[in-house]
């Protein structure tokens, strides 16, 4: 097994050479933080941890970085994952949620973009808005609720439809 970056510094700094602080890249700061504390990386180099965190936080070497990282990552435990996927596609197809989203989702695609300019144009009165959204909620509900029960069918005839009388 190949020795890590810390390993390797470890032993040069047993062979008697001094590791010199001002000399240490960026690269190599990120690589030793990743797997080893400030205390341990100032003790290598013979500094201050709060030398070693204020040229971290210069160069913005951070500990959520390397968490989400690992979080993203191809290493990252993916059952865990999958349980985390699972428990929330549960949560959001809970049909207790589907106006709560069917809500969200209409500001997120319909409400904050073009037609609230039109709206504060005065091209759309209050009462058309109010038309306007109570359609796109009701019809993203629809869609959830078929989604929840996974009727796919339903899905695939509407689209179809849509594709052949609407193109």
């Amino acid at each position: 097994m190949e020795k890590d970056l810390y390993q390797k510094l470890v032993e040069r700094k047993k062979k008697g050479e001094k590791l010199e602080w001002n000399n240490i890249s960026k690269e190599e700061l990120e690589e030793l933080f990743e797997k080893h504390t400030d205390n341990m990386i100032a003790d290598l180099y013979d500094v201050s941890k709060s030398q070693v965190k204020s040229k971290r936080e210069k160069w913005n070497i951070k500990l959520i970085n390397y968490t989400l990282k690992k979080f993203f990552s191809e290493d990252f435990n993916k059952k865990l994952f999958e349980n985390l996927n699972q428990s929330s596609k549960e949560r959001l197809l809970n049909k207790d949620n589907i106006d709560t989203i069917s809500i969200a989702l209409t500001h997120y695609l319909f409400r904050n973009g073009p037609v609230e300019d039109m709206h504060s144009e005065g091209k759309l009165s209050q009462e058309d808005m109010k038309t306007l959204n109570k359609f796109m909620v009701n019809r993203i509900a629809g869609l959830l609720q078929i989604i929840n029960k996974e009727e796919w069918l339903k899905i695939e005839l509407l689209l179809d439809y849509y594709n052949t009388y609407f193109r």
